[in-house]
């Protein structure tokens, strides 16, 4: 079944349903709830059923990939924490602030950067690399979490099926599906931090579903609304002069994002859905240079639309989906010119595929994809504005080779309008070896073509917190990698085990190169370029993006969980990893080598599910004469169910307070304070 229209799944199942001949018995996911109940159902019915892997319709175990799965159940019963610290519950994915904005979480997967991470909403995936100054900036807390049905989490690329932006890997968030009845919930949750000025945060969600006209057409509309303090930490005065009492570690924020669908069963066999997402985050942040404080001021507003159509038929089904997204981030580029400093990004996608049956063994899903981006920075750009197209084929072949093997194998070949063409092969092997372990492993290519800004060589804007220039390169080079991984998952009643090696080998990656002075000095971080006959003894440096000819990224990781008795549940995971720039033999950095979580669960009555977790994170290079310590991070916290309808949450997060280095504080690397959370939900 194809991936294009999730929802259209969840409400009901096509003529034609092929499901895998050999189905395991237990459901793989990162972070299990230890609710009794929900335990018992899961094992009562079929196992966890995913999408994203293949865009049809299998069991989770068997899934040609490393897969992690976040269910509604596992996202209530985390009560305060988001749903990128959720996500980053699972193995090899990692959320952190990103330094260059404090307060937004960005997230990575197997020690690949955010902006390799591929987002996805029920299937459409989201683009918005160069409206944004860093990576992807997506983030995952403007979807409303009652709205969310699950999300589907691969480690590792999927260019064979998807393209570009997923080298490192891909998030599948699946909203849910409206029934008949109409129901809604209402969420309201408050934090406060222990330490410093400031840092209250306030949320409030709304959620509402169910049919217009009964069986024929569903609405539904989620709404989530966010406010933060400026949390400020610091106190004393600045070597300069300034008050350090204003510098804010993490920024102010207001936040309101919408998401509304409509769902239309045309026919018995014929489904259209629409969706429309908006969202407008701003921020205000005051950071500090040498000299000065930064002040900054942005507001990013996001708008899509899409409209799928879901065809199933004797032979097997197909899908169609024009979406459009606009990504406006408002006086990013301000430079005090006569130009517009607004830089804006859109993109339009036109998608179809289809998927068939070939005899008993042969599952095929073959289709096409194109995409237009369209980038206005009237600051950065000299011409004012960039575009660039890219077309797509694509085919796979799910082939049950023997009742325990199936082997899937695919293809993609791309057309970029700068790049010209890329294939990307995948061959994945999936061994049901006993009844009780599976091993499986694969082969694949992936790529990453430049955004528009980073092959743009009028492209410029401010970097190193105002201390250097960051300019485009257009002798840039697209990004290709090798990746290899081979896993093994074994399964008992009460517990299982994962575990998984991997090896991704990149060639031209993308990164920027050292910070170099024009006029041959020194550049300090944080300073400039010394220059005696500047007003402030610096000027700005200058760097640019470049291709690293070869690096690797390899590790292993391990998870899994354990059902002690029906009160008490352990899950937990780590992951090694290894990094080196093959240009100089140094590790990349802002890589953890270490990193793993255990959480404890304890659930005395069917009314309440408790917790208390453990994050490590090992040593990492910020810069190449600059570490940050290792440190472990503890959460607790606890959910209540008053009755059916209404239940109540606590708890605290970095119990122990610990914090990052001062000198990495004033970088921008921050990690939220001793924080207290309450909330609750009602259903109604």
């Amino acid at each position: 079944m194809n991936i294009m229209s999730e929802r259209s799944l969840l409400i009901r199942k096509p003529l034609l349903v092929r499901k895998p001949l050999s189905i395991a018995v237990a459901v793989i996911c990162t972070s299990l709830s230890a609710n009794v109940l929900a335990q018992e159902e899961a094992q009562a019915t079929d196992e966890q059923m995913v999408v994203t892997a293949t865009r049809t319709e299998m069991a989770l175990k068997q899934a040609p990939a490393s897969m992690s799965v976040i269910t509604a159940q596992d996202i209530e019963d985390s009560p305060g924490i988001t749903l990128a610290d959720i996500v980053a519950e699972s193995t090899s994915v990692e959320s952190d602030f990103d330094s260059t904005r404090a307060g937004r979480q960005m997230i990575s997967i197997r020690g690949m950067d955010s902006d390799y991470t591929l987002i996805m909403v029920n299937g459409r995936r989201l683009s918005s690399a160069s409206a944004i100054i860093r990576g992807n900036d997506f983030d995952l807390s403007t979807i409303p979490a009652d709205s969310i049905e699950r999300v589907e989490i691969i480690r590792g690329p999927m260019s064979a099926l998807y393209g570009s932006d997923g080298m490192g890997g891909t998030i599948n968030i699946i909203t849910k599906a409206p029934e008949n009845d109409w129901s809604s919930t209402l969420s309201m949750d408050t934090s406060s931090p222990l330490d410093g000025d400031g840092g209250e945060e306030y949320s409030m969600g709304f959620t509402t579903s169910g049919a217009l006209i009964e069986d024929e057409l569903f609405a539904r509309l989620s709404v989530n609304q966010t406010s933060r303090d400026a949390w400020q930490p610091y106190s004393g005065t600045h070597s300069s002069g300034y008050d350090r009492s204003d510098i804010t570690a993490l920024e102010e924020r207001e936040t309101l994002s919408l998401l509304a669908s409509l769902t239309w069963n045309a026919t018995d066999n014929q489904t259209i859905d629409f969706d429309f997402g908006y969202s407008d985050d701003e921020r205000e942040s005051s950071a500090e240079n040498v000299s000065s404080v930064i002040e900054s001021d942005t507001r990013v507003v996001r708008q899509s639309q899409a409209i799928t159509h879901s065809g199933f038929w004797s032979w097997g089904d197909t899908q169609v989906r024009y979406s459009r997204e606009n990504v406006t981030d408002n006086d990013a580029a301000d430079s005090d010119t006569n130009y517009s400093s607004d830089v804006e990004e859109l993109t339009q996608i036109a998608e179809a595929s289809a998927t068939t049956y070939l005899g008993d063994n042969h599952t095929v899903t073959f289709g096409m994809d194109y995409q237009l981006s369209e980038l206005t920075n009237k600051e950065n750009l000299v011409n004012g504005t960039s575009e660039a197209y890219q077309g797509a084929l694509f085919v796979q072949d799910q082939w049950l080779m023997t009742e325990q093997l199936t082997a899937t194998i695919g293809g993609r070949l791309d057309k970029h309008e700068l790049y010209g063409e890329e294939f990307s092969p995948r061959v994945y092997l999936v061994h049901q070896t006993t009844n009780d372990l599976i091993i499986k492993g694969g082969v694949g290519k992936a790529f990453k073509a430049p955004t528009l800004t980073q092959n743009q060589a009028d492209y410029q804007v401010n970097s190193c917190k105002g201390a250097c220039d960051l300019y485009g390169n257009e002798d840039l080079k697209p990004e290709t990698s090798w990746n290899y991984e081979i896993a093994a998952i074994y399964s008992q009643p009460r517990w299982n085990v994962e575990g998984a090696l991997f090896r991704n080998e990149i060639n031209d990656l993308i990164d920027r190169d050292e910070t170099y002075c024009d006029n041959g000095g020194m550049f300090e971080s944080g300073k400039g370029c010394a220059d005696s006959s500047s007003s402030t003894g610096y000027v700005k440096g200058k760097r640019t993006y470049t291709n690293v000819s070869e690096a690797v990224v390899q590790g292993a990781e391990l998870t899994g969980q354990f059902q002690i008795t029906d009160e008490w549940g352990v899950s937990g995971n780590y992951t090694f990893l290894d990094t080196e720039d093959k240009s100089t033999g140094e590790e990349l950095l802002e890589r953890y080598k270490h990193s793993g979580l255990v959480k404890l669960n304890w659930s005395p009555t069917y009314d309440l599910n408790t917790f208390v977790s453990a994050r490590y994170r090992g040593e990492r290079n910020i810069e190449t004469d600059l570490t940050q310590e290792a440190y472990t991070t503890l959460n607790i916290g606890g959910v209540y169910n008053i009755n059916d309808s209404v239940r109540v949450r606590a708890g605290i997060t970095n119990l122990t307070d610990e914090a990052v280095s001062q000198e990495l504080e004033s970088m921008g690397y921050v990690e939220e304070p001793r924080t207290y959370y309450v909330g609750m939900t009602a259903d109604f």
